[in-house]
């Protein structure tokens, strides 16, 4: 044999090796793809079966309590119980809307007066009296709640405010 034919027999079987390695691979690859594709589906499908379950208890645990329920000796009627509720429901979003805040700015070392969702500054006081007394005026103005922090950041209870003019109509 001539010994350039041997080199490219062994140039042709390389080749051919290299490409089943390539197939190969190709195949784990896919196979590797397929199986995280049922793991995935396989949870997905868990996860849904668990959904339904839930909701399934809820709806159980909401049906005997419906039927257990016993009849009210007045005579009102659903749409009379619900309106007081729905009254008390709009109150409440009104004071959980109207809160005023007293916090101390640390840049410009004032006592400020924020409104919940406002994004401006009501007001701005040098001590911190100073702003409880405007916060009180404003929150009796509107019949609204005040909190107040700490220099610090720290939440302060209302119930241990104690203003000195407060103390003096007392």
């Amino acid at each position: 044999m001539w010994p350039f034919t041997k080199k490219k027999k062994d140039k042709v079987k390389e080749n051919k090796k290299e490409e089943q390695k390539a197939v190969e691979t190709k195949q784990e690859v896919e196979t590797e793809k397929e199986e995280t594709a049922k793991e995935t589906e396989a949870k997905t499908t868990k996860q849904t079966k668990k959904a339904e379950v839930k909701t399934e208890e809820k709806k159980a645990s909401e049906e005997p309590k419906a039927e257990t329920k016993k009849p009210a000796k007045k005579t009102t009627t659903k749409a009379e119980k619900e309106e007081p509720k729905a009254e008390e429901q709009e109150t409440e979003e009104k004071t959980k809307k109207s809160v005023y805040r007293v916090v101390f700015d640390k840049e410009d070392k004032l006592w400020k007066i924020k409104k919940d969702g406002a994004a401006r500054v009501i007001d701005s006081k040098k001590t911190k009296e100073e702003a409880l007394a405007r916060v009180q005026e404003l929150s009796k103005n509107q019949d609204t709640k005040f909190v107040v922090y700490k220099k610090d950041g720290k939440f302060q209870k209302k119930a241990n405010l104690k203003l000195k003019n407060d103390s003096d109509k007392d």
